[in-house]
């Protein structure tokens, strides 16, 4: 395990160990790549080894089912799936959680756009949960919290990835029957340090501060990259081939190294229901209006079933299985594949800056062609151009 190896490959820093220890001798420590490592003081360590019996890592529980009940769908209401990034399943369970009087928890940008787990017990703040956000959050003290809330009763609903969902329940050491949990299935985490570079290349070549930044955001079409800015229209990259920090996270340059080792990235997986896209639903379910994303998700236990038939009605649902889910989302049944290029990325980034990266490490090879597919359309020129080239080559 991490303690013994310093094999950083075996540690997802879900912050279980360090809450746990009785008299607080472990420490989450950042690394030069902005990834936080427990370290134990040796003076302070009594060596009860809970810190050993409490990792997900090393104790991983696989005892969800096997062949979880599978769908596709997405809300019916058609403003809050706009709303949303993957289909809207998130918010309705939230939301129906809320009405329990319950606290809602999960991962949301400060005013500093630094990202941290946070809970909400109102509908207003629960708008801070909601979208895709591609780096590790900041957990903290909030295993604690969330412990504190189940002790007094209150229903809680803990979303995040497979590695804190499952390093929540072993921090927690036992069920709760008011605890519901959702983990996302996820390529990867980038750090907050890299995320931090990103912003600072974008108020650089936009010259205004960005006070708001999404990943994805079909209000806008379904844009990558919504960036606004404090005096400045908005930016929108319409893919993510044009935003340097989204094509090195689409392909796996910038993870945690626990990523490429997950393991969670299974079937059965971690949380009571499983909240992701369903890339390819097309292929399986023309007839669901896919135009604002729509989620997959997988009912992994009794108690995600029984807050599934509540809020099913909220749906256009169809069921689906395993194997048609991960066909075109692999990260539901294995970890991302790590390339070559991972080793030097933050490398590079110390010795270069992440200028350097960004245009010339993180640039797609279809860049340029884009950007001048984007001023041809600015110019209402690419659809006569389109039509003029299909026109060439029937003849």
């Amino acid at each position: 395990m991490y303690f013994d190896s310093k094999n950083k490959a075996e540690c997802s820093g879900c912050t279980a160990c360090y809450l746990s220890c009785p008299v607080h001798a472990i420490s989450m420590k950042e690394d030069e790549e902005g990834f936080v490592y427990p370290e134990i003081q040796p003076d302070v360590c009594i060596n009860c080894n809970l810190c050993r019996k409490v990792c997900s890592w090393e104790h991983s529980d696989y005892s969800n089912a096997e062949k979880p009940l599978t769908l596709a769908a997405v809300l019916k209401d058609k403003d809050e799936r706009q709303r949303s990034t993957s289909g809207g399943a998130f918010y309705s369970i939230a939301s129906w959680v809320l009405r329990q009087n319950g606290v809602v928890y999960g991962a949301a940008f400060d005013d500093r756009l630094q990202l941290k787990h946070i809970g909400v017990d109102n509908i207003v703040d629960l708008q801070k949960l909601r979208g895709s956000k591609y780096l590790q959050s900041s957990l903290e003290n909030v295993f604690n919290e969330v412990k504190e809330k189940l002790e007094e009763g209150k229903c809680c609903y803990f979303t995040g990835t497979g590695c804190q969902i499952a390093g929540l329940k072993s921090f927690l050491r036992k069920d709760y029957p008011t605890l519901l949990t959702s983990d996302l299935v996820c390529h990867g985490v980038p750090s907050q340090k890299l995320f931090n570079e990103h912003i600072a290349y974008l108020e650089h070549k936009y010259h205004d501060k960005v006070v708001d930044y999404k990943f994805r955001d079909y209000k806008v079409g379904g844009g990558c990259e919504a960036c606004g800015f404090a005096n400045r229209e908005p930016v929108i990259k319409p893919t993510y081939e044009l935003s340097p920090y989204l094509y090195s996270f689409m392909y796996g340059y910038t993870y945690r190294s626990s990523c490429y080792n997950c393991h969670f990235a299974r079937v059965p997986r971690q949380g009571d229901i499983t909240i992701a896209d369903f890339w390819g639903v097309e292929k399986y379910f023309p007839e669901l209006d896919r135009s604002c994303g729509t989620s997959l998700l997988f009912v992994n236990t009794d108690k995600g079933r029984d807050v599934w038939e509540k809020v099913s009605d909220d749906f256009d649902y169809q069921v689906s299985n395993v194997a048609d889910a991960s066909r075109y989302n692999g990260n539901v049944v294995h970890a991302s594949k790590k390339p070559d290029i991972r080793d030097d990325v933050y490398k590079l980034l110390e010795e270069k800056g992440y200028k350097y990266l960004a245009e010339n490490v993180f640039r797609s090879p279809n860049y340029n062609k884009l950007i001048l597919r984007m001023w041809l359309s600015k110019q209402k020129w690419l659809k006569p151009i389109i039509n003029l080239h299909k026109g060439v080559n029937k003849k």
